[in-house]
């Protein structure tokens, strides 16, 4: 079964992971994907891969309705930054009612399913999707929620498309997103934090930073690849690396009188919270 013709607005890092996902996956086919980016190069970069590509969301729109009139047969995926919905949504409007029942795809951090539809018009049926960074070499985690004006069916394709970027995707409630956006969309840069800090202590101890780099990134990689095979608990693999009295021990106990436990679950609701601020 064919899936719906695809409009994809933006080609940036993450729209780009999305397609290329998708048709190694066989998810997509790329005759029936039409991504839209004013920047020549990036549209190379798709052309590559055989998709249809144009310079803007008017001429995207354009193709979408010639190669799938009736709404059912062809969603759009919004892969533009946040602040340039307005002006995205502007362009698309002046074909009147050319997403007129389309289900709209919406990764746009910080838009609400209701701001997307505000801005674009029309009875479209929104889907929000946040898939995070690790998406670029198919190791993503995408959270999908079905927003205003569409039903659960409406998440069938979304579901299937963020599936060939990472190993999972989490249906939740519109009001949990930013809570996703807080632990998953900026969960890696609390990873690369962790691995900053332990680059400049194995520089401290002795080790070059070339040396200290290879330590780092096969340590936390092996240990990350243990944490996602093993069916126990974060703690439980903890405690199995600290002996008492022992090296691990000592240096837990030094994060411990700084509460950096703490800390990070502080981080966490602070990013949440930013997140509420912004939408």
């Amino acid at each position: 079964m064919q899936h719906p013709h695809l409009v994809v607005i933006g080609g940036g890092n993450m729209g780009k992971a999305i397609v290329v996902g998708g048709v190694n996956a066989g998810i997509l086919s790329p005759q029936r994907v039409c991504v839209a980016d004013p920047a020549a190069e990036k549209r190379a970069r798709f052309g590559a891969l055989g998709v249809q590509v144009v310079a803007t969301a008017w001429d995207a729109v354009t193709w979408l309705g010639s190669n799938a009139s009736r709404p059912e047969d062809g969603q759009v995926l919004l892969a533009i930054k946040p602040q340039s919905l307005v002006a995205c949504a502007e362009e698309i409007k002046q074909l009147r009612g050319a997403i007129s029942g389309r289900i709209v795809i919406s990764i746009l951090a910080g838009a609400s399913s209701s701001r997307v539809r505000e801005c674009l018009g029309g009875d479209i049926h929104v889907i929000r999707a946040m898939p995070n960074l690790p998406a670029a070499i198919g190791k993503g985690v995408t959270a999908l929620c079905v927003g205003v004006g569409a039903s659960a069916g409406d998440a069938a394709f979304a579901r299937k498309l963020f599936a060939g970027i990472g190993p999972a995707v989490v249906d939740l409630e519109e009001s949990m997103m930013d809570a996703f956006t807080a632990v998953a969309g900026s969960g890696p840069a609390y990873l690369f934090y962790l691995a900053e800090s332990m680059v400049q202590g194995a520089m401290r101890v002795g080790f070059s930073h070339a040396d200290a780099l290879k330590i780092v990134r096969g340590t936390l990689a092996g240990s990350a690849a243990m944490l996602e095979q093993s069916a126990d608990e974060p703690s439980d693999l903890r405690a199995a690396v600290t002996s008492k009295g022992g090296t691990t021990e000592a240096a837990l106990k030094v994060l411990n009188s700084k509460t950096v436990l703490q800390d990070f679950a502080d981080a966490i609701e602070a990013a949440r919270d930013r997140g509420r601020e912004l939408a």
